[in-house]
């Protein structure tokens, strides 16, 4: 539904990464139009939570792949744009900052974090998924907030109550990452781990 909320005239494309111990691609890279929507909704609808671990770093490393192994990513004006959504903290903390900062220098513009669920409510929890997200330092939002800045400009963390609370502060989101900062007609690229969500935006030629 919050992908609904968005422009499907083919200026975003959307990617699309489960991950537990390790990676499924749900969505490899597609430009969002009128005849991709339901695809892309069908993929993740129909595909179920994994249990197991909580490998953020692998799954950080593979959705950079995917969204810089796209034939979009390198077109001019480009913003990409990384999103996590995950209910448990990552195995290995220095290997998830690792991964981050390995997907910045790849030339990713962005990556914040819904931290959802009481795994991840902790003020500590909370704070090692900020030391995660870029560009730094990352803001701590209210839990639920639908009041979301755009991620390019500065990165947070949004605590999210449970998954039922999970779809306004979805749909903020992936709205906010693709106002046009600082390009108005450039593409998005728009990626999401589920835990985790990309999007990109590209210039429209």
């Amino acid at each position: 539904a919050a992908l609904a909320g968005l422009p499907v005239d083919g200026t975003i494309e959307i990617t699309v990464l489960s991950y537990s111990s390790g990676n499924l691609t749900v969505v490899a890279p597609t430009i969002l139009t009128a005849a991709t929507l339901p695809t892309i909704q069908a993929a993740i609808t129909s595909h179920s939570k994994s249990g197991g671990g909580t490998n953020t770093g692998g799954a950080i490393t593979g959705l950079t792949a995917l969204m810089t192994g796209s034939a979009n990513f390198a077109d001019a004006g480009t913003k990409s744009v990384m999103n996590l959504a995950t209910d448990g903290f990552p195995n290995s903390q220095s290997d998830a900052q690792n991964a981050a900062l390995s997907a910045a220098a790849a030339g990713i513009d962005a990556l914040s974090i819904e931290a959802i669920g009481s795994g991840v409510s902790s003020a500590s929890a909370l704070n090692n998924l900020a030391l995660i997200a870029f560009p730094g330092p990352a803001t701590i939002l209210a839990v639920n907030s639908t009041s979301i800045p755009n991620p390019i400009g500065g990165s947070w963390v949004v605590p999210v109550s449970d998954f039922d609370a999970l779809a306004p502060v979805l749909l903020a989101k992936v709205q906010a990452a693709v106002k046009p900062v600082p390009e108005p007609a450039s593409l998005a690229l728009f990626g999401l781990a589920l835990a985790g969500l990309v999007a990109t935006r590209r210039r429209v030629k």
